[in-house]
């Protein structure tokens, strides 16, 4: 081959990898645009280093208590492929960028039913933003008469009032149930009282949402940051058949989110031994000022037999709930 015949090939080699480097580019740019145009800038930055979690399979409902520090956030998986968020965490950078990636880990960008058990930094934080970057169906919200009681609360609830969505104060009885036969589940509120019965919660925390699950005969409670006092209240209640109608029996409840934190003043002995407690997820920060869980608490809990898992301890958890077994799992 010639000089001449070789350079003509090698620019003809030149022109088709320009040719191939531009349509790369253009490819790119098209998928930038058509990206940008469903998800906004601001929030591609969680999209990146998600955690590693597998597709929900047929039939389960897995339970996430994601580590938002001192904070609490669970988000359901329902088995009729419904979503599920109880509270936020602190509202932090850090947690918000933990409970945004967690989401799109996910891949959730609807949620079916936002709960908000109380007005609390620590539970309220962060949803403002949820409710910015995601579609939320329907929010249960705590009845309280002042939305300025803190800032993560007035920004919740400043940005509940933009929303769209049917919104729902939180009561006794509410339900949320399967819209699918095959794999019926139920969510009962257990607390807090209508507002219409006249009992007030005598601390914000006793006002936070109490709601019970059931699932194919495996139960799990979540319960907020009430206290002692009202763990005895619904063992009483429970005792003399007031929730027998809606379906609920307290006792044989595996599953504890334990209240908050694992503080002394909740999760007593008489509610962990009439639940039946088999496994009691904590939601704590590392090293935090309060000492949370308490060395009281984690005894009551050792000497049920319960098995213990924290957030600041394993991270992430994931109970998968399938034939009327369930296993926990930890989520990197």
């Amino acid at each position: 081959m010639g000089y001449a015949a070789e350079k003509k090939q090698v620019e003809k080699k030149k022109k088709k990898l320009l040719w191939i480097i531009l349509g790369c580019v253009v490819v790119l740019i098209v998928g930038l645009v058509i990206f940008s145009s469903q998800y906004p800038i601001d929030t591609w930055k969680y999209y990146f280093s998600l955690p590693s979690v597998s597709e929900r399979k047929a039939g389960e409902l897995r339970i996430h208590f994601l580590d938002v520090g001192q904070g609490d956030c669970t988000l359901l998986e329902l088995p009729d492929g419904k979503t599920m968020m109880i509270d936020g965490g602190n509202g932090s950078k850090a947690n918000v960028g933990r409970v945004m990636r967690y989401l799109n880990a996910l891949d959730i960008q609807t949620i079916d039913y936002l709960l908000l058990t109380h007005a609390d930094g620590d539970h309220a934080g962060g949803l403002d933003s949820v409710l910015e970057y995601k579609t939320v169906k329907t929010v249960y919200y705590p009845n309280l008469e002042d939305p300025a009681v803190n800032q993560d609360y007035a920004s919740f609830y400043s940005a509940l009032l933009d929303e769209e969505c049917k919104k729902v104060r939180s009561e006794r009885y509410l339900t949320i149930s399967s819209t699918k036969e095959k794999y019926p589940f139920t969510l009962t509120f257990l607390y807090p009282y209508s507002k219409e019965s006249g009992a007030e919660a005598e601390t914000e925390n006793d006002g936070s949402a109490i709601v019970w699950l059931d699932y194919q005969g495996v139960s799990a409670i979540f319960c907020g940051d009430a206290s002692s006092e009202v763990e005895r209240r619904l063992i009483t209640e429970d005792s003399l058949g007031l929730f027998g109608d809606v379906g609920v029996t307290l006792q044989n409840t595996e599953i504890l989110k334990v209240a908050h934190h694992g503080s002394a003043d909740s999760t007593c002995e008489e509610f962990v031994e009439y639940l039946g407690v088999k496994t009691a997820i904590v939601s704590v920060g590392k090293g935090n000022e309060y000492g949370h869980p308490s060395a009281e608490v984690q005894q009551t809990l050792s000497k049920a037999g319960a098995e213990i898992l924290r957030t600041d301890e394993s991270g992430n958890i994931m109970l998968t709930i399938k034939d009327g077994n369930y296993k926990a799992k930890i989520v990197k």
